[in-house]
């Protein structure tokens, strides 16, 4: 599914270029044949006044979603596609929302090949046939089609379209949260600064290889940047391996390393709008967050009737990621989004972070082809133009929860607002270390409350073997309540610590346009 971004105060607006001929082979003269080539590189281009990208035609440029669909790569067309090598790699049409102008290499036997845009890659269906296109148009990314350890068949593993989003996902998931390479004045009352990956060069893979090296120049007005990725596929977990190093042209109010962009749109705590009978709509539900003391936070997600932005400090950081816990089909309902097979992505830090915070924004979206959900990594440290800032990390994609996580998680929560203005709020907590506890010995109930008075709490064990708090909350109704709950008992912590952002009256949630549409019809049938 194309997705559209919203991802600051409001739908974001890229900073916007004015036309150039500049093409992104323009860009670089120098061969990049690795990292420390590419490095310099970036350095150079960041010492120069930036250059935007030419704009796309208009007739591409103005095509909608379903017509955009008509323009598609033709499969058997891959480069590498007729021989043993592990990988292929196909492209993607410029159009639509796809504007960048993206050039592909590779690097085989020593060399650097350029390789051209080519309308014979793809297929031009119904009016897309009447297109004008050039034949020097470019492309808007690439994606990597392999076969997983164990298996033989080929199938899309990783993908690098738009701005600098790439996704990823193991033989069990299907592609679903996005990453990308950076974010720049995110989540501020101003206008996005969306760096592009304007130019890959793609390691010749050979035969037996288990992963893929990719080399990627980031730039935009603020930065210029040298990316090296390792990927590598896996059966339960699939790994990119991320080198950055950024050089700024100028400093901006903000960036966020390592961004993730997902979607949330109804589950626990919101149900969905009368008409659409699937329980929960959602590519992630919590923000899972592991400190450098080794203490877990999952920030269960919603929606407020407003954009929201919460702030985690942080001294050091082990890992954080968005995360698709539930992964029960019945919970969803949806055999054609399978949003139960969507990946958790996890990233973890490869190098010295530092002290900062994550940032987690959540917006109202109007329906689930909008990314409304964004987390990244804010440094305390201070970039500075002309100096590298250089960071590594690992990014996972695997289904359900975090391997290294041992301790009892929240599995679900309820929320049910009374006329009195009090807030009936249950938490479920499920694990080993819960389950062998004594009904009648529970835990300690840890809450803590901002804009809320706890009235009372109690736990109770289930007949699963799972506890379940049970909370009464008066709102001071200055906003949302936020609450922290764990369980503990008298020397050790039994769980993470949940924590959610409770909204005083729900949002509004309405049928997504193409239910819509469905309900129309049936009614024009009757």
């Amino acid at each position: 599914m194309l997705r559209a971004v919203a991802c600051g105060i409001s739908v974001c607006t890229a900073v916007a270029p004015t036309f150039s001929d500049l093409h992104a082979e323009d860009l670089v003269t120098p061969p990049v044949m690795k990292f420390k080539d590419l490095d310099q590189v970036a350095r150079d281009l960041a010492a120069k006044p930036y250059q935007p990208q030419p704009d796309i035609p208009e007739e591409l440029k103005n095509l909608d979603y379903d017509q955009f669909r008509w323009i598609g790569f033709r499969d058997g067309h891959e480069v590498w596609g007729e021989t043993i090598l592990p990988y292929r790699i196909g492209f993607y049409h410029k159009g639509y929302v796809h504007a960048d102008d993206v050039s592909i290499n590779t690097i085989e036997e020593g060399q650097v090949r350029p390789i051209p845009f080519s309308k014979d890659y793809f297929h031009y269906l119904n009016a897309a046939k009447d297109l004008a296109i050039p034949d020097d148009l470019g492309f808007a990314g690439f994606r990597v089609k392999g076969a997983f350890p164990g298996q033989s068949d080929l199938s899309e593993i990783f993908s690098f379209v738009g701005a600098s989003y790439f996704r990823a996902r193991s033989a069990n998931t299907i592609l679903g949260t996005s990453t990308r390479g950076l974010a720049i004045n995110c989540g501020l009352p101003l206008p996005e600064e969306f760096p592009v990956f304007r130019e890959y060069w793609i390691v010749k893979p050979q035969p037996g290889d288990k992963a893929l090296k990719v080399f990627a120049l980031l730039d935009s007005p603020s930065v210029s940047g040298a990316f090296e990725f390792l990927l590598t596929p896996g059966i339960e977990k699939t790994d990119i391996d991320i080198h950055q190093s950024l050089y700024f042209r100028q400093v901006p109010e903000k960036i966020g390393i390592a961004p993730m962009s997902s979607m949330w749109l109804w589950g626990d705590a919101l149900p969905g709008p009368q008409g659409d009978h699937r329980p929960e709509v959602h590519d992630a539900d919590g923000l899972l967050v592991q400190g450098a003391d080794g203490k877990w936070l999952w920030r269960a997600l919603g929606q407020q009737n407003y954009p929201s932005i919460i702030q985690l400090k942080y001294d050091g950081l082990k890992g954080f990621g968005l995360l698709q816990r539930d992964t029960h089909p019945n919970h969803y309902l949806d055999d054609e989004a399978r949003y139960d097979a969507r990946p958790s992505v996890w990233i973890q830090p490869q190098s010295e972070w530092g002290s900062g915070k994550i940032e987690l924004l959540e917006i109202p979206a109007p329906h689930e082809g909008i990314d409304n959900i964004a987390a990244w990594w804010v440094p305390d440290e201070q970039v500075t133009p002309g100096t590298p800032f250089e960071v590594s990390y690992r990014i996972s994609y695997f289904a359900g929860d975090c391997p290294e996580h041992g301790l009892a998680k929240a599995i679900a929560h309820r929320v049910q607002r009374e006329e009195s203005g009090k807030i009936q709020v249950e938490v479920d907590f499920d694990g080993p270390a819960l389950a062998s506890l004594d009904s009648g010995m529970p835990p300690t109930v840890e809450v803590s409350s901002i804009r809320g008075e706890i009235l009372s709490k109690a736990c109770d064990k289930r007949v699963s073997g799972s506890w379940t708090v049970r909370l009464n909350v008066q709102p001071t109704n200055e906003g949302p309540v936020e609450l922290r709950v764990s369980l503990k008992d008298t020397n050790r912590e039994l769980t993470e610590t949940w924590a959610y952002l409770c909204p005083l009256t729900p949002p509004k949630v309405s049928l997504p346009p193409w239910k819509v549409k469905d309900h129309e019809v049936k009614e024009r049938a009757q």
